[in-house]
């Protein structure tokens, strides 16, 4: 198995999302590919941060991109040319829940979509959360903040599926807790 090997690349489309580029690629058996496209997205955050009570936080809100009103985890991009993604993941909770949480625990990072995206997810813990503000939502977002028992959100079911980063951050915290298992929710 060899990379691929670039033959040109340009910038199709940018703006303060995302940006497109376009490769031509030669793959190992010869076969050109004229116009691979790679969506460029800054770092996210994903959070699964929990009250003093115990209880884990989520957010209830439309997503245009699936058209659907979801129950998933609070997370965030990064600024350009940030990479405090810890900073990154207490901005986000704040912002969108007016939580601040005592302690932060990095649990992994993923590629979002490594096929065709270039960025990351860095996934976090975060324990001891209390609401210190009001939430300070960007213009498209409309955000419900809610609690409930972590084993609840674990096996909820009759929601709009989760996005895959907030599936992957259970995953991570499951093997976190399995390590650690003094530090699990009760």
């Amino acid at each position: 198995m060899k990379p691929w090997k670039v033959l040109s690349s340009k910038q199709t489309y940018k703006d303060k999302w995302l940006g497109v580029r376009t490769d031509t690629v030669e793959l190992p058996d010869g076969q050109v590919i004229p116009d691979f496209h790679i969506l460029e997205y800054k770092e996210w955050a994903a959070i699964l941060a929990f009250t003093e009570e115990g209880d884990l936080i989520i957010i209830r809100e439309y997503r245009h991109g699936c058209r659907a009103i979801t129950l998933g985890l609070p997370a965030g991009s990064a600024e350009a040319g940030e990479t405090d993604y810890e900073g990154v993941a207490r901005r986000e909770l704040l912002e969108e829940t007016g939580y601040e949480a005592k302690e932060w625990v990095k649990t992994g990072q993923a590629y979002s979509n490594w096929a065709t995206q270039n960025n990351q997810v860095h996934f976090f813990l975060a324990f001891g959360a209390k609401k210190v503000a009001e939430q300070n939502l960007d213009a498209t977002e409309d955000i419900e903040v809610l609690t409930m028992k972590y084993e609840d959100y674990l096996n909820f079911e009759g929601v709009t599926p989760n996005q895959c980063h907030h599936a992957a951050a259970l995953h991570y915290a499951e093997r976190y807790f399995a390590k650690n298992p003094d530090k699990r929710p009760k």
